[in-house]
């Protein structure tokens, strides 16, 4: 995402979250519990987890509970819920409506539409739109020739505003948590050229005259992230545009007011373990097809906490493979686990 390539050239630039899910009789979360209506009760912790080869690139899914070993600050905990590809998607499309992303917008598009038909019966859609803030065009469904006709009208959407990521990541993560789903994951796919702009009274009169009074901080965003278990992805397709802005981004030297930056997305997907794949036009259904799979490829494990902490505390998550379940699958350092780093209890 950016600023107006004009405006920059003349310028010359957290986890887990706690789902409260109704138990079953030994006091932990049944499949059905976790599938059906969430209701008030005791807190249960939930966090997925991708394990890669990352020499191919292809996912690990035969692995079992007894092969992870899960931490919270240091303390080991018990995993009484596991599951495999079994939750429903809700997925938000998100499409960047700034000018550098303009020339692939209708090939990310495209991809879009294509992948609809990737998906599974039961997994629901939203699509949303993003420069300076979001908006709306098509709430939670699965009626996919709904969610078909928003995808067409993001693809030819224009816009003179820049890329404020914290204030549109805050906004899309509020509306992941509307999802109709009961027990979905949740998950943000970003399509995007991965730039931002510097969020300030600068550039909020120059390119965010439409973003809303108050800007929610990184911090602010970060936070809300870590406590919703919503999962970020994101499909980058850097176009010249993208590369021109970052240029002049690397030249200018009032690029604090005006400027573009990259890599902001990409750290808030790695606080949830979401993927980050490049694209090109002519791959984007293909890429965005394999982004999906690597979502919903993922493993749901779930443990009650053992360890009192006070509201509002950080709590460090860390999941890895015991030594025997690498037995029959590549050396060690071959072998990624990538989840949220933690959460806000």
């Amino acid at each position: 995402m950016s600023l107006l390539v004009r405006s920059v050239l003349l310028c010359a630039a957290m986890g887990a979250c706690w789902y409260k899910y109704g138990y079953g009789q030994d006091g932990v979360p049944t499949q059905a519990d976790a599938q059906s209506t969430i209701r008030v009760s005791a807190k249960f912790v939930v966090l997925d987890a991708e394990v890669e080869n990352k020499k191919t690139g292809k996912l690990i899914g035969t692995l079992k509970s007894d092969d992870f070993v899960l931490s919270e600050d240091g303390v080991p905990q018990h995993i009484t819920y596991f599951s495999h590809d079994q939750l429903p998607l809700s997925v938000i499309f998100l499409f960047d409506l700034t000018q550098s992303v303009r020339p692939a917008l209708a090939s990310l598009g495209g991809g879009a539409r294509e992948v609809l038909g990737h998906l599974k019966p039961q997994d629901e859609v939203a699509v949303m739109v993003f420069s300076s803030h979001t908006e709306l065009l098509q709430s939670f469904t699965t009626d996919r020739s709904l969610a078909a006709d928003a995808i067409g009208k993001a693809s030819n959407m224009k816009t003179g505003e820049g890329t404020f990521i914290h204030e549109s990541m805050y906004e899309a993560v509020d509306q992941a948590m509307k999802a109709t789903t009961p027990g979905s994951r949740k998950v943000l796919v970003w399509l995007t050229d991965g730039t931002a702009n510097f969020e300030n009274s600068h550039t909020r009169k120059t390119m965010g005259r439409e973003a809303p009074a108050y800007l929610h901080t990184k911090e602010e965003a970060t936070a809300s992230l870590l406590r919703s278990g919503v999962v970020v992805s994101a499909l980058i397709d850097r176009t010249a545009e993208t590369d021109a802005v970052m240029v002049a981004a690397d030249v200018n030297p009032f690029a604090m007011f005006f400027g573009a930056r990259m890599g902001d997305i990409r750290k808030y997907a790695d606080l949830t373990g979401g993927p980050v794949l490049n694209t090109s036009k002519k791959e984007v259904a293909d890429r965005l097809a394999e982004l999906i799979d690597q979502l919903r490829g993922r493993y749901t494990v779930g443990y009650k906490p053992t360890n009192a902490k006070p509201e509002g505390t950080f709590c460090k998550l860390e999941l890895r493979l015991k030594p025997e379940a690498y037995e029959g699958l590549l050396d060690r350092q071959d072998v990624v686990v990538r989840t949220r780093n933690g959460y806000f209890r």
